[in-house]
């Protein structure tokens, strides 16, 4: 049974639930459901849980599971569920008071905080500052940040597509928070010769890389995508397969080096030409403050970029 988004219909099997695991309910709000996530089977509500957001710290509550579910595994689900939740929202600290269940959360990775150190975002909050009694104990678990998967794509997946995945795969530009992919809408099957010379003179591995489909990356178990952009303007006017996990997009359209005429040193340069471009754009992207940009904002800068 997957975990999905709490709706205002499902506000009173919440309260109903939460009321009857003497969890708080006096603040719940419509703007407050919108962060819990609920598991029904069939019409039955059997756990929830939220969280309440300030700045990069989120407060972890009304974690409540039906008796007869207990015992099989859901609380730990959902709480892991709201933890992906809080990293897709880039929270550095997961918060939450427990009276009972401290070793529970001791066995999921939390540990004993000093109310002191809460930031005041959260310690505003009414589950913290008034719902909860003072003896409850205070948990804190620092999120591991999340990694997040961009996917370049081109028509060939030999040149830029290739290009861009080695560059922001490159510690020294991502520093370790994006993992890169690329793909071809018709991929040629090789790396062109000239991509591969360019990224061994610039100490970059090549031995994993492979011209393939973006078919590969439709697929129900293919990584999540947070991003995906289009490097050829043949590549940005095809239908695109659905991605999993409703990624950012944008346009970052380039010449085709591949597709220049002339010596072997004029080729040469039009790679060299098209890689300064592309590490450039992924730079900016990279320095992105990802923490504070709703979708919107996020949509706005990648497009913007796609323009320099």
């Amino acid at each position: 049974m997957p975990f999905v988004a709490a709706v205002a219909s499902d506000e009173a099997d919440i309260r109903r639930l939460l009321d009857a695991s003497g969890l708080p309910t006096a603040d719940l709000t419509t703007d407050l459901l919108s962060n819990f996530l609920v598991q029904r089977d069939g019409p039955d509500l059997v756990a929830v849980g939220g969280l309440e957001f300030a700045a990069d710290s989120a407060l972890l509550r009304s974690v409540a599971v039906e008796p007869a579910q207990r015992g099989r595994g859901v609380g730990r689900q959902i709480v892991q569920a709201l933890e992906a939740l809080a990293r897709r929202r880039n929270s550095r600290q997961v918060y939450l008071l427990t009276t009972s269940a401290e070793r529970y959360f001791g066995r999921l990775g939390y540990e004993r905080a000093s109310r002191e150190s809460v930031p005041p975002g959260i310690r505003a909050t009414q589950e913290f500052s008034k719902l909860c009694p003072a003896s409850s104990s205070l948990l804190v678990k620092t999120m591991e940040p999340k990694i997040l998967n961009v996917l370049f794509l081109c028509t060939g997946n030999s040149a830029r597509s290739i290009l861009a995945e080695c560059v922001i795969n490159d510690l020294s530009t991502s520093r370790g928070r994006f993992r890169g992919y690329s793909a071809g809408s018709h991929p040629e099957g090789t790396i062109h010769p000239f991509t591969l010379e360019l990224l061994q003179r610039s100490h970059i591995s090549t031995e994993w890389l492979r011209s393939k489909s973006w078919d590969e990356f439709a697929k129900p178990d293919s990584p999540p995508l947070d991003f995906v952009f289009t490097v050829c303007d043949q590549a940005a006017g095809e239908t695109c397969p659905y991605w999993p996990g409703q990624p950012v997009t944008a346009h970052w359209g380039t010449p085709d080096p591949a597709a220049v005429e002339g010596s072997d040193e004029q080729k040469r340069r039009a790679f060299a030409d098209t890689f300064i471009v592309l590490r450039r754009r992924i730079e900016l992207f990279a320095s992105l403050p990802f923490a504070k940009l709703d979708r919107l904002a996020l949509q706005r800068s990648v497009t913007e970029i796609g323009k320099k």
